[in-house]
């Protein structure tokens, strides 16, 4: 009887423990995701303080990547289709790239989308990319709700599907808008990897 005591005892208090540790445990802060992220005027920029939406959503892009070219058209529909409630940014994260590089891009691909640098990597690491087209979505606080593809039109590299099957970052912007838990949370991209951090 008295180790059965002392064992539920030592559940229960375990059990609290870690309730405990959970409930201080530090949530991902705006300030922590934006810290070295600047216009493309060498400003420190946040993006979570600038937004006019509740929704921020990350494509994370290089100039020199094919798969990302061509997801233009898309992401500038997309940020279309949801600017009411999402603040949508592009994010160059290549460190070689010049602003100077940046904007022609932009130009050349019919971007209107607000244009960030993180040659620190610090939206790369608080949304796991790996990856050239690959999105994320954060509230306004700095919660990670989603990162991945934009959609499936890509099987691999190289070899694209007539249309999207899926629309997993659409999906996940609508979910978050309303209030509701992202279908899917992750989902793996397609495209050009980035290279290693120096």
């Amino acid at each position: 009887m008295f180790w059965r005591s002392t064992r539920r005892l030592l559940f229960t208090l375990l059990v609290a423990t870690f309730a405990s540790a959970i409930a201080v445990a530090p949530r991902l802060s705006a300030q922590a995701v934006v810290k070295g992220v600047t216009d493309l005027k060498g400003r420190s920029f946040d993006p979570f303080q600038r937004s006019s939406g509740d929704v921020i959503v990350f494509l994370f892009i290089r100039t020199d990547c094919p798969i990302s070219n061509r997801y233009a058209p898309a992401i500038q529909e997309m940020s279309r289709k949801f600017a009411r409630n999402a603040e949508f940014f592009l994010v160059y994260p290549i460190a070689s790239e010049t602003s100077a590089q940046i904007e022609k891009h932009k130009k050349e691909y019919g971007y209107t989308l607000v244009a960030l640098r993180d040659t620190e990597r610090a939206l790369i690491r608080a949304a796991s990319v790996t990856i050239t087209p690959e999105a994320a979505v954060f509230n306004r606080t700095g919660k990670l709700l989603y990162h991945g593809r934009i959609d499936d039109w890509y099987a691999e590299f190289g070899r694209s599907r007539p249309v999207p099957t899926t629309h997993e970052l659409s999906s996940a912007i609508q979910a978050t808008i309303e209030g509701k838990p992202v279908p899917v949370s992750t989902a793996p991209a397609v495209g050009c990897y980035l290279p290693d951090a120096p």
